[in-house]
């Protein structure tokens, strides 16, 4: 957006835009698909009122390009990434629209999610599709806030508080996608004053299909030590599958451009595996440039042993 656009509609209706551009590139070969490329185009726009600082309004527009040379493809598409209207009170905090609704704290599964969870096999974990929905919060005291959660065919309520050493929250989802409620936590907090931060959620799962209920938890931990060393591990148990995972993560800052990462996990009853490995390199300041590989080790009735390894590159600008 201009400089001439700002100015005028900051002028004439108290409007102050903000405009950002991304676009994202990542080139990966595997035994299936060969070689591929997928593109995003992102424009980022967001609004805000001089006079009502309180609303708030966000638009994300994605174009995404893919190509695959087995079987040969070529597809295109545009989508709304994130639209929504947000009001942010002192007590009161509303978004209405298309939005990321922040359920769980685990950084490798989220059990108690059931708007995006996490991918930990994507290559973009950070990325989520986002969910049309109405969020509301209620700030019940400095240490305390209510949110309730309306989505198609979801609703979700949450109770979230600091007690002395961690922030304790009680969770409870509707699901009639799924044809499931969900009575759960999530917990987060450091032992003492080690540095070790620990985080669990997890829940009560009742299936209304097969009129069955079963628990599926996560326990984790996470360091980091002052030389930018972070080593995190998670546990994962699912008593309807009988399957349980445990995960290790090890990220290291090798200077101010360089950075890697290394995930692991490990499914402990089959015992096949997952290995992420990427490295992260700062062109500029506007500039990301990510190698990395997804590897799997399994027989075929495994489950990670019937997918194929891939390597890719992934290009980020931001305009």
């Amino acid at each position: 957006m201009s400089i001439l656009t700002s100015i005028l509609a900051t002028a004439l209706f108290g409007i102050t835009p903000d405009l950002a551009l991304e676009n994202t590139n990542i080139v990966s070969y595997d035994d299936t698909h060969h070689w591929a490329d997928y593109n995003r185009f992102r424009v980022d726009l967001s609004l805000s009122h001089v006079k009502h600082a309180a609303f708030s309004a966000k638009l994300i527009v994605d174009n995404e390009t893919y190509y695959s040379e087995q079987p040969a493809s070529l597809r295109n598409k545009s989508l709304i990434h994130r639209g929504y209207l947000q009001y942010r009170g002192a007590t009161h905090f509303w978004t209405v629209g298309r939005q990321r609704v922040p359920f769980g704290v685990g950084r490798v599964w989220n059990p108690v999610d059931v708007f995006d969870p996490i991918d930990f096999q994507a290559r973009e974990t950070a990325e989520r599709r986002g969910t049309e929905a109405i969020h509301y919060e209620y700030a019940v005291s400095a240490l305390a806030n209510l949110d309730l959660t309306a989505a198609k065919g979801r609703l979700a309520a949450r109770l979230k508080g600091y007690l002395e050493v961690a922030d304790v929250a009680l969770v409870a989802v509707h699901d009639d996608d799924e044809d499931r409620d969900v009575i759960g936590w999530e917990m987060q907090g450091e032992i003492a004053a080690t540095g070790i931060e620990v985080r669990s959620e997890g829940g009560s799962f009742y299936d209304r299909r097969a009129h069955e209920r079963f628990t599926e938890f996560l326990v984790g931990a996470e360091y980091g030590w002052v030389n930018s060393l972070t080593l995190l591990g998670e546990y994962k148990y699912n008593d309807d599958s009988k399957i349980d995972y445990g995960a290790l993560q090890l990220s290291y800052q090798f200077s101010m451009l360089w950075s890697g990462r290394l995930l692991g996990v490990l499914n402990l009853d089959d015992q096949s595996s997952f290995i992420a490995p990427s490295l992260h390199y700062s062109a500029a300041d506007e500039i990301t440039v990510q190698l990395g590989a997804l590897i799997y080790h399994g027989t075929s009735r495994d489950e990670f042993g019937s997918q194929a390894d891939q390597l890719f590159a992934r290009l980020f600008i931001h305009f």
